[in-house]
């Protein structure tokens, strides 16, 4: 259930309003107890390690790591000391690498020749059949070979004006002439900038720069969509928003490439775990920073070019009124997911420097030639966003960036979030309605280009300017409604799949909140559901044994202020509500070092001293 109020600070526990025709309390606790039943069953605690399952073969990038990192960087003891510390054992194998395909038996995606980048991912596309026999083969690929940028480095320039012990860029850089774009969550609706930006673009540069899409679509729906007929007027077709996506690709010549086919167990993601644990989550914020991960594995290992999809890539190209550099409702913002606009009362001052290359092909050569070999999407020379990555294949500039990236998920959330202070209710962060909503995604996930560029001493001044080529515009699609995030469907009738998922990012958040129940992480999970007091309650009463590796839980989050200022409040069921001990006096807690009494508010969120009760574990 959901509550939304304009109070400072609501009860400790509200009072549930259950809602007419909702189960009756001995039904609930029945169904639930099943439930939580169901949910053993599916555990082996502690469950597979959550430490890397790619380690780099290079000792000398490693070594070049450690220094910039921490010395434990790809030692196992320590790696999976970590892992365990902060994110916890895979307790359901929802994190399990995907198997890998058998057309791509005999295929190192590791080690692709960059010419051949682009002739691959035409014969991934899931706009065309499974490739079969040998057209995957070297000699398939080089027959078709991509179009590609060098430059060749002699001396010094493979240092990549970084100091003599850095591990150096080949004596030719070589950036393959492909556009990578992200759409996570479900098929890429037509009403988004996205899908006209990208459209033109691909149809513009045909023959030029070849244009992927990375989707989590499986390729069987693409099948389906391709093999069977639409489903009748006034019917519904849970293949519609596929049908639309495959047919806009076919017509504009993008390659739509499955995220799971490349990324599998024989060549996965660094950055596969907290891939994984975004995810879970569902939300758009959670698809927003799984795409901040994606990007730049993808870049690491095919180079090209990544761009958010709703970036402008024509000179005669608008976006939307407001929505990007020169719109009145935009402020310049050095942080951030998706293109990293901001949203204000005011004007975006002074218009993005422009002085880069006016067509893409040109703007390849650029980077590939210049004293660093990659760029990001640097607006003015104090300004840039991670909208725009663009580089060689293996830079060791993305591998820090990989690095980076992965080490938030091994520290305290108030160690990674600790630019943002603890603030009183009624302003739960200086300036803002909501600190949430602005650092949990763009601190974690969409700042780690900032941290890189620090590390290696490189200002915003010293990159290639992307604009006019690419040109800032953001839909901010990642963002929640001012009042609160909806409700995320459940598509399953069965209940049990949703509810591994908000268990695994239970755990989590413990493990990275000092023992925090985070309930608001997992409200809109539960509150899509058929029936979210059945599932609160199994998930409450399950929840002990599904710890029982991680230690006590000491707190309890469930109360959010949103970006309009009221506050969204998670009214647990009485048979919840029964599990929870408010009155506990733990030594130690999430918010015990902040001297704020029994209320704790960071980022937005209100944390108090709780624990579960016993009766919990029976």
């Amino acid at each position: 259930m959901t509550r939304t109020d304009t109070r400072p600070c609501p009860p400790a526990a509200p009072a549930s309003d259950r809602a007419a025709g909702a189960p009756a309390p001995r039904q609930v606790r029945r169904a639930a107890e099943e439930l939580a039943r169901r949910l053993h069953a599916h555990a082996c605690l502690p469950g597979p390690s959550a430490a890397p399952t790619a380690w780099p073969s290079d000792l000398a990038l490693v070594g070049w790591l450690r220094r910039l990192t921490y010395a434990g960087l790809y030692a196992w003891a320590a790696e999976e000391n970590v892992a365990r510390r902060w994110i916890g054992g895979d307790i359901f194998h929802t994190r399990r690498v995907p198997d890998m395909p058998e057309f791509l038996s005999g295929v190192d995606l590791r080690r692709l020749a960059p010419h051949l980048v682009a002739p691959l991912l035409r014969r991934l596309s899931m706009t065309r059949a499974a490739p079969r026999g040998a057209g995957l083969a070297p000699a398939a690929l080089a027959a078709d070979a991509g179009r590609v940028s060098t430059h060749a480095r002699t001396g010094r320039e493979r240092c990549w004006g970084q100091p003599e012990q850095t591990p150096p860029l080949p004596a030719t850089t070589v950036i393959p002439h492909v556009v990578h774009g992200i759409w996570l969550g479900r098929a890429l609706p037509a009403a988004n900038s996205f899908w006209a930006n990208y459209g033109a673009a691909a149809a513009h540069y045909a023959g030029e720069v070849d244009f992927v899409l990375w989707t989590d679509i499986p390729r069987a729906q693409f099948d389906a969509a391709r093999l069977t007929p639409p489903a009748p007027a006034g019917r519904s077709d849970p293949l519609a928003g596929v049908r639309d996506l495959l047919t806009w690709a076919e017509a504009h010549g993008i390659h739509l490439v499955s995220v799971f086919e490349v990324f599998h167990a024989r060549a996965p993601m660094i950055l596969h775990t907290p891939f994984a644990l975004e995810m879970g989550r569902r939300s758009p914020q959670a698809f927003a920073a799984a795409s901040d991960h994606l990007r730049v594995e993808v870049i690491y290992r095919f180079g090209g070019l990544y761009a958010d999809g709703d970036l402008l890539f024509l000179p005669d190209a608008e976006g939307p009124p407001g929505k990007g550099p020169g719109g009145p409702e935009r402020e310049e913002a050095t942080s951030g997911n998706g293109a990293g606009y901001r949203l204000f009362q005011g004007r975006w001052p002074g218009r993005p420097d422009a002085d880069g290359p006016t067509r893409l092909p040109a703007l390849f050569d650029r980077v590939a030639a210049s004293p660093h070999g990659f760029t990001l999407h640097v607006l003015t020379d104090r300004v840039v966003l991670n909208d725009v990555v663009l580089a060689p294949a293996g830079h060791p500039a993305l591998a820090l960036w990989v690095e980076g990236a992965r080490y938030n998920y091994l520290r305290d959330q108030r160690v990674v979030f600790a630019a943002q202070e603890p603030a009183k209710p009624e302003t739960p962060a200086v300036g803002e309605a909501a600190t949430w909503t602005w650092a949990v995604t763009p601190i974690r996930t969409g700042r780690v280009h900032q941290w890189v560029l620090a590390r290696l001493g490189i200002s915003a001044a010293e990159l290639v300017k992307p604009a006019p080529a690419v040109r800032g515009n953001s839909d901010l699609s990642w963002l929640p409604p001012v009042g609160g995030e909806a409700p995320i469907p459940c598509l399953d009738p069965d209940p049990l799949p949703t509810l591994i998922d908000c268990v695994s990012l239970l755990r989590w958040q413990q493990l990275s909140r000092g023992g925090d129940l985070a309930l608001t992480a997992v409200a809109p999970l539960i509150r899509g559901l058929p029936d979210p007091d059945t599932a609160w309650t199994a998930l409450l009463l399950a929840f002990p044994y599904l710890s029982a590796d991680l230690g006590a839980v000491t707190s309890v989050t469930d109360r959010r202020r949103n970006q309009d200022k009221t506050l969204d409040v998670v009214v647990l069921p009485p048979e919840a509500e029964a599990l929870l001990d408010r009155t506990a006096e733990p030594d130690v807690w999430f918010g015990s070092d902040a001297g704020t009494g029994r209320e704790f508010w960071f980022l937005g969120e209100c944390s108090a001293p709780a624990r579960l009760r016993e009766a919990a574990a029976r």
